[in-house]
């Protein structure tokens, strides 16, 4: 059950670095999923639509993905260093074991704290207002 609800909550950290969101000239904010060609809006009015932007412009690129790997890459590293959760996993783990679970969360987090600095995203997000 433990291991369900943590790969559900490591796609929806990869998942929602597809998403994104812009401002219409009408002053609302609506939001989106980036798909390869072009942005799916969640929130798109299907009356009187208001002139939007080229969606185009926000498909998915390489960088999403590689974003969306160092997330889950954090979420682990956040799971990995929670007692509880290493309890539910290794109950009685070996001296080699306790080692590895206590530097490699050290080693991923400084591997994704390091990477995102040297290709910042341009998109947004889920802005919520």
């Amino acid at each position: 059950m433990t291991q369900l609800l943590l790969l559900l909550l490591a796609a929806s950290s990869f998942l929602a670095c597809f998403t994104d969101s812009f401002p219409s000239p009408d002053g609302k904010v609506y939001h989106g999923l980036a798909t390869p060609s072009g942005m799916w809006l969640f929130d798109y009015p299907t009356m009187s639509p208001p002139a939007l932007p080229d969606l185009a412009e926000y498909r998915i690129r390489f960088i999403d993905f590689v974003h969306g790997v160092l997330s889950v890459l954090v979420f682990g590293v956040v799971v990995m260093k929670d007692k509880n959760v290493v309890a539910c996993f290794y109950p009685q783990p070996e001296h080699e074991t306790q080692e590895i679970l206590s530097i490699l969360p050290l080693g991923w987090g400084s591997s994704a704290a390091c990477s995102p600095s040297s290709s910042p995203r341009e998109d947004t997000g889920l802005d919520i207002r």
